[in-house]
């Protein structure tokens, strides 16, 4: 009778701290861990982390059960890196040298990728465990002085150590911080690059007027940073935040830099799993800031928050399974108090969405499905198999009206990409723009420019907003160069179809309609033997960036003129493998071009060109100053944004896709751009004030 109550009593007792969540969480870590899902992290570690309440973020390990993904090393003060300093000095210099230049028995570590990881947990776990077959022992060191040793080391491996982590010493200790009134001003502030294409509206045009027309063939080069990386290019698009740049490099990293002479001040980098499924490499094209915040996608499909002085991991959330074929390549967009993001990956059957996440904290306020269920809207565009695969990547950043309160964003291809078969009808909302209610995620409005799409031919372009006035109205209108070749204006009130005009050539559509429906030429339609179309997969424009003046009332537009095979067979849905049903091929007689194209904003006519006979053409920017920035190939130069002559140009030794940013520090302009695995920015010889 006894042993019964005091069962029911412990039982009790038990329920009650589990009602707890602070004890939840814990519980679940104890059940992984018996399970062995946490093979990496051990029993005594746990509890000697533990101790310490949860500075260790060790509550994400329930959610994401690494410990090299999830651990932060909490120690990351001023303080802690000079004892973290004082602590090497005593004890590491003997083989790593003094401030880790390397010695006989180890080697350096300025600068270093280290060969046991370089995440907070990899570093920690070296240093107690030591490397067998080496002459690095394990650490009988207390835990607190073991992880501020991890401070110091990490900050040796970046390189940052002229300028030190300290949030006492350091100049970003100042930074103040990036409020959503300043991002809604950011298309007038000349010091600032404050979102992916500039400001809200998508437009990539800096108010900078120091590089104008008349001087822009005396640009130099005034800095340029170098990295070691797999991936053939940098697509980053940086940030600018008073003074300080910050930077996205493959496959997974964050810097932040000095913007007035590209001087390293802290970075991130986040593990990966070793195999994901990525269609187009290790790529990465920026970051958005809120707050003290910057946010980071992940090509694991995770959103990551980060300190904007010293880069620590604030919270780190899964957006989606990557082991299903999810990825997260291209910046989020940050708004009010939330940060949105699509996602990549229509090659391998995903199901797309836009999602949205409380910026404090990660938590998700909405999501948005590009690829509807059963029973919704849209659904009757799909046979009913096809919903459970049908793509709808979100993968390229959106816009943002303040004013309508209406999130703007563009939405890929359908899967299988080149086999129409299975998924008759239009296939919503697929190569689409999707019109959003910013608060809560509802569809307003949708507009499709390419129905049942069997040519990869992505809607994911940058979509730019602006205003015109006709006969004394105001008309608020979204335009895309879209990867089809046709460029249009809608009303972005209410998404009714104002016109599409081909940019580029194109011999898949008879017309477009006065509805903006396309006649197709069923000429073009993929076969298993092959069919030749204009434009090919890679598109007549593609994610690298256009451009739009408010003074000119011109478009710029990043063009190729390539045509291609298309292919098409059946195939099978397996999570995580490609899911194509077909191939294509890029044909190269004629020789593809890469051309910017000036159109009237309004109408689509072309007002001027400049041709390459080149492969690819990069993102560009246009400026207050009369100038438009772009690249093709490894050629970065400057065009007059009135004619098209060609003002500057200079040949960087890598190739570009990126686009440029501009801002001012001191009464120096300053353009930056990536290239190849380089980051360069030039300017004036002009003195700072």
């Amino acid at each position: 009778m006894i042993l019964g109550i005091l069962t029911v009593v412990c039982f009790g007792a038990l329920l009650g701290l589990l009602s707890v969540s602070r004890f939840r969480w814990r519980a679940e870590i104890v059940r992984l861990k018996a399970v062995g899902a946490l093979p990496d992290i051990s029993w005594k570690e746990l509890f000697d982390l533990n101790r310490h309440g949860d500075p260790f973020n060790l509550k994400e390990l329930v959610t994401t059960p690494s410990p090299y993904l999830v651990i932060q090393n909490p120690f990351v003060s001023g303080e802690d890196i000079a004892a973290g300093e004082r602590i090497f000095q005593s004890n590491c210099t003997l083989c790593h040298g003094s401030k880790g230049v390397g010695g006989s028995l180890g080697p350096a570590l300025k600068q270093r990728q280290m060969e046991k990881g370089s995440s907070d947990w990899a570093i920690f776990k070296t240093i107690s465990q030591g490397i067998a077959g080496t002459s690095m022992p394990p650490s009988s060191l207390p835990l607190d002085d073991r992880w501020r040793i991890v401070a110091y080391v990490k900050m040796l491996a970046e390189g940052t150590e002229a300028h030190s982590a300290s949030t006492l010493t350091s100049p970003i200790a100042n930074l103040g911080s990036v409020s959503y009134e300043d991002i809604l001003a950011a298309g007038q502030d000349t010091q600032r690059w404050l979102t992916y294409s500039g400001s809200y509206d998508g437009h990539r045009f800096s108010p900078n007027d120091q590089i104008n027309k008349a001087n822009a063939s005396s640009l130099r080069l005034l800095w340029m940073r170098q990295y070691t990386t797999s991936e053939p290019v940098i697509e980053t698009s940086p940030l600018i935040v008073d003074g300080f740049m910050f930077i996205t490099v493959p496959p997974n990293r964050v810097e932040a830099l000095d913007a007035r002479t590209g001087a390293p001040i802290w970075g991130y980098d986040r593990p990966l799993p070793p195999h994901m499924s990525l269609c187009c490499g290790y790529v990465n094209r920026g970051l958005a800031v809120l707050g003290n915040l910057l946010f980071l996608g992940t090509l694991d499909a995770h959103l990551v928050a980060l300190d904007i002085r010293t880069g620590r991991v604030v919270w780190d959330v899964e957006v989606a399974d990557y082991r299903e074929g999810y990825s997260i390549t291209s910046a989020p967009l940050a708004l009010k108090n939330m940060v949105v993001t699509g996602v990549a990956g229509g090659e391998f059957g995903i199901r797309g969405f836009v999602d949205a996440r409380d910026a404090a904290t990660g938590k998700q306020i909405w999501r948005f499905d590009t690829i509807p269920r059963q029973g919704e809207p849209g659904a009757d565009t799909w046979e009913a198999d096809a919903l459970k695969t049908g793509g709808g990547p979100t993968w390229l950043t959106g816009t943002f009206d303040p004013e309508l309160k209406l999130l703007y964003w563009p939405v890929g291809n359908p899967s299988p990409n080149y086999n129409g078969y299975t998924r008759k009808g239009d296939n919503l909302y697929t190569n689409s723009v999707v019109a959003l209610d910013a608060d809560h995620g509802n569809l307003r409005w949708h507009f499709q420019f390419t129905p049942h799409d069997t040519h990869d031919w992505d809607a994911t372009e940058i979509l730019i907003l602006f205003d015109k006035a006709v006969s004394g109205q105001h008309e608020r209108l979204l335009a895309q160069a879209n990867r089809n070749a046709f460029y249009y204006v809608l009303d972005r009130e209410n998404g009714l179809f104002r016109m599409a005009h081909p940019f580029a050539k194109q011999t898949w559509a008879k017309e477009i309609d006065s509805h903006g429906r396309p006649v197709m030429n069923p000429a073009a339609l993929p076969t298993p033997e092959g069919s030749t179309v204009y434009p090919s997969v890679g598109g007549a424009s593609n994610w690298p960036s256009p451009s739009y003046s408010p003074i000119t009332g011109l478009m710029y537009v990043p063009v190729r003129e390539w045509g291609g095979i298309f292919f098409s067979k059946t195939v099978e849905h397996h999570p995580g493998d490609l899911f194509l049903g077909g191939s294509s091929q890029i044909f190269t007689n004629p020789p593809t071009e890469a051309v910017v194209r000036a159109l009237d904003a309004s109408t689509g006519e072309l007002r001027w060109e400049y041709r390459n006979t080149t492969f690819n053409v990069g993102g560009l920017l246009s400026t207050k100053g009369g100038v438009v920035f772009g690249s093709a190939a490894q050629a970065f130069f400057a065009l007059d944004a009135t004619t098209g002559r060609e003002l500057w140009r200079i040949e960087t030794g890598g190739a570009i896709g990126a686009a440029p940013v501009s801002y001012s520090i001191g009464g120096r302009q300053f353009v930056t751009i990536a290239a190849g695995h380089d980051l360069l920015t030039f300017g004036l010889q002009v003195p700072f004030k």
